[in-house]
């Protein structure tokens, strides 16, 4: 008997490629993680701004049986607000949006980036995209999404953000129009249900039972097996596969080693809170998201739900969606929730997004552990808790069982790697 323990996307995903005995215990009585949609009057809104797409062709096809019919195609309309302007993203494939000087900053930097190994972040973003682009969007942009230093940021992680040809930089400050990550230029997306319509889906086709309202309080060695305890419950696993947070994983099995200790303390994490508005008209932008850089805006991202499928609000209705990061026990952290929205609506009125009179709807939604940190010491911290897990015999899968920033499509394309090792 395989034990897999969390329900969200990665081990309900392993669940459907085992072939051996298995079961899945999750904590929450409803499955998802991060990947769950909440309603309230009719408006659906994620954890974010989700979408579908993978580079492996598997995947998708896994993605499109599962969810049978419910998918819809669309096209990528992301802008990045910069000076009161909204320029087409990426920001390097639409430099003739900006104001001249701007622009000549930007084209200039790029031209005399020098490339090569880089140390940190902003060294990196320095010398792939020159000081123009990095000053004006990629280094307060990240700054604002990590809550640090663009200098404290780590490369672990900077194959996701994809370097254009030359030739599509100098073409975009001359005016001809050209596509960055079109990778992701169309994306999926579920007709109805929000993306949890995706987890259902995939729940709806798991191979062993899915047992919810099981926290897991604490994982032995059982012989040549383990012992889990949920509350009153003690189950027996011949393999053990975490999904859920490794340092949640490690408080459960206790005795850690000193060093792990200390690099799992060294692995922070950002506290994603999301405002969510629902509006009593349909006048936004027909865009997908807006990106953020002004430190002055609380959110990093402004996602617009109905446009990735009208089920997402009422008719003649429309929504807003406001991603806001935060370390954990941060003053912005503890703004009360009313607050919270309060700040993020005045925000929406001096953008000229929405206005608070034709508001009918607020929530805010926060998740611990949202976004990984790669900082300095990442790889070395990573890598020490992974081998030890490793060393008792413990798969990790996921987001927060790997420390990865890994979208759903990748925690599919691990879950069907570990499925082929498991059996």
């Amino acid at each position: 008997m395989i034990g897999i323990l969390g329900a969200g996307v990665s081990g309900l995903s392993l669940s459907c490629f085992l072939r051996s005995e298995h079961e899945v215990i999750e904590a929450s009585k409803h499955p998802g993680g991060l990947c769950r949609t909440y309603w309230e009057k009719g408006f659906g809104f994620d954890v974010g701004g989700h979408i579908l797409f993978s580079k492996h062709s598997h995947v998708n096809q896994f993605v499109e049986e599962a969810l049978a019919g419910n998918l819809r195609t669309v096209r990528r309309e992301n802008r990045v607000l910069f000076r009161d302007r909204l320029v087409k993203y990426p920001f390097e494939n639409d430099l003739a949006a900006l104001p001249v000087e701007d622009r000549y900053e930007c084209l200039m930097g790029y031209l005399r980036a020098p490339g090569g190994a880089a140390s940190n972040l902003e060294e990196w973003c320095r010398v792939t995209f020159g000081d123009g682009i990095s000053d004006r969007y990629l280094v307060p942009y990240n700054e604002k999404i990590w809550k640090r230093p663009a200098r404290e940021i780590g490369t672990a992680w900077v194959e996701r953000i994809p370097k254009p040809p030359l030739e599509d930089v100098v073409r975009s400050a001359l005016g001809i129009a050209t596509e960055g990550h079109t990778h992701q230029l169309y994306f999926r997306y579920p007709e109805g249900g929000g993306f949890e319509a995706l987890t259902q889906a995939i729940r709806a086709r798991a191979r062993g039972p899915v047992l919810t309202g099981l926290p897991v309080t604490s994982i032995r060695r059982d012989g040549a097996g383990f012992a889990v305890t949920c509350g009153e419950e003690r189950r027996s696993y011949e393999e053990l596969v975490v999904t859920f947070s490794m340092h949640e994983a490690a408080r459960a099995i206790g005795s850690v080693p000193s060093e792990v200790e200390a690099a799992l303390a060294s692995l922070g994490h950002n506290v994603l809170r999301v405002v969510c508005v629902g509006l009593s008209h349909d006048r936004v932008p027909r865009l997908s998201a807006i990106y953020v850089p002004d430190p002055s805006v609380l959110a990093h991202r402004i996602c617009f739900p109905a446009f990735f499928s009208p089920s997402m609000a009422p008719e003649g209705r429309s929504s807003l969606l406001a991603e806001i990061t935060c370390r954990p026990g941060s003053e912005l952290d503890q703004v009360p929730d009313g607050e919270l929205v309060d700040r993020v609506i005045r925000d929406l009125e001096r953008l000229g997004l929405a206005s608070s009179r034709d508001v009918v709807m607020s929530k805010t939604l926060r998740f611990e552990r949202a976004y990984p940190v790669y900082d300095l010491d990442y790889v070395r911290n990573v890598t020490l808790a992974r081998d030890w897990f490793g060393s008792l015999g413990i798969h990790l899968l996921g987001r927060f069982a790997e420390f990865d920033y890994i979208n759903s499509d990748e925690c599919i394309h691990r879950a069907m790697a570990l499925a082929r090792l498991l059996g």
